[in-house]
């Protein structure tokens, strides 16, 4: 089969519009199994729980399982992630309106330690904040930031993956007002 000379660009263009609409969608497709994936294996396995957790301020350790009787979330983010920052601001409104119930252990990823105190002490956040690119790593987490919210018993609650705005957290919210109620 030939293409007539003058109608080849217009084919061309055609062809390269109808690729570039097939790798986006099945780049988002595969994206939302990557997700989808990854929340299935953490609800499978959570070991998360039991881990050490090395503490960036101070060098000490701490596990989620530490905090026992109060929600935690565990916060996977890095200072290049504006998504990361916007989610820190909504938990640290968070933090103080449930300061007796709820834990923050933010896990850096891809930052040193001085890039964490750096951060730390521009926003001073009352987090617990720990090294978390090895785990970050190790899990196969899809992105930044990510959130794993534990109940007051330790289990596996909720898992956010990327922060769309405020509304996200309106699930945190009410596991916390229904777990203050029992």
């Amino acid at each position: 089969m030939r293409i007539d000379p003058k109608h080849f660009n217009a084919f061309l263009l055609i062809t390269a519009l109808i690729a570039a609409v097939l790798i986006a969608v099945f780049t988002l497709q595969n994206r939302d199994n990557e997700k989808s994936a990854f929340k299935k294996k953490i609800f499978g396995q959570d070991s998360l729980q039991t881990l050490w957790w090395s503490n960036v301020q101070d060098g000490d350790s701490l596990r989620i399982s530490d905090f026992r009787g109060q929600f935690v979330v565990l916060d996977f983010w890095s200072n290049w992630s504006d998504a990361s920052l916007g989610s820190h601001k909504q938990l640290v409104d968070f933090k103080q309106q449930y300061s007796d119930t709820l834990e923050v252990i933010a896990a850096s990823v891809s930052l040193d330690s001085t890039e964490v105190i750096s951060y730390i002490q521009k926003h001073r956040f009352p987090f617990h904040f720990v090294a978390g690119s090895r785990y970050f790593s190790k899990l196969h987490i899809p992105g930044l930031p990510a959130q794993m919210i534990y109940n007051p018993e330790g289990e596996l609650e909720h898992v956010f993956l990327g922060y769309p705005g405020p509304s996200q957290y309106d699930s945190l919210r009410a596991l916390i007002t229904n777990g203050k109620e029992q």
